[in-house]
């Protein structure tokens, strides 16, 4: 009888603040042609992306990496859906190489400062190596959030 090991689970969070009121945070999140301009940072390029934003509603994102070219699908299930104030999914990837292991898990809290928003994200269930990556990712895609919504180039 042989022994599997797993890699440790690991969570990452974070909390950022935005220069935008909470609605349009929110809106940055759940509408699919925004999330097309910031989901992929500066290193992907959007190639589709659909949001069915419901309870038990598919996520699906297709990008490319400029830099390697290769293809990546993200796709989740939307578990928990409150407008303004939270969303939980499910989050999974793969590419034509590598796929996931099993789907993470995303939660975001909105908090409205005013004309300001906080988000709180728990990006949870992750393999603890991925961790490094998931946050260096994460980072990027946010700044280029907030840099679209300072600029009020989404809406």
């Amino acid at each position: 009888m042989s022994a599997t090991t797993q890699a440790p689970i690991a969570v990452l969070e974070m909390t950022r603040r935005f220069s935008a009121p909470v609605e349009k945070v929110y809106r940055a999140f759940t509408e699919s042609p925004a999330v097309a301009r910031w989901g992929c940072g500066r290193s992907y390029e959007n190639l589709a992306i659909d949001l069915d934003l419901r309870p038990g509603g598919v996520l699906h994102h297709r990008a490319r990496h400029i830099a390697t070219g290769v293809e990546w699908t993200f796709f989740g299930v939307y578990e928990q859906v409150i407008p303004n104030e939270r969303l939980l999914y499910t989050f999974d990837w793969k590419t034509d190489w590598r796929q996931a292991a099993k789907p993470s898990l995303v939660e975001l809290r909105f908090h409205s400062m005013g004309k300001r928003t906080e988000v709180e994200l728990v990006h949870s269930r992750l393999p603890d190596p991925a961790i490094a990556t998931s946050e260096q990712h994460w980072n990027e895609f946010l700044q280029v959030l907030e840099e679209l919504l300072v600029r009020q180039e989404l809406f």
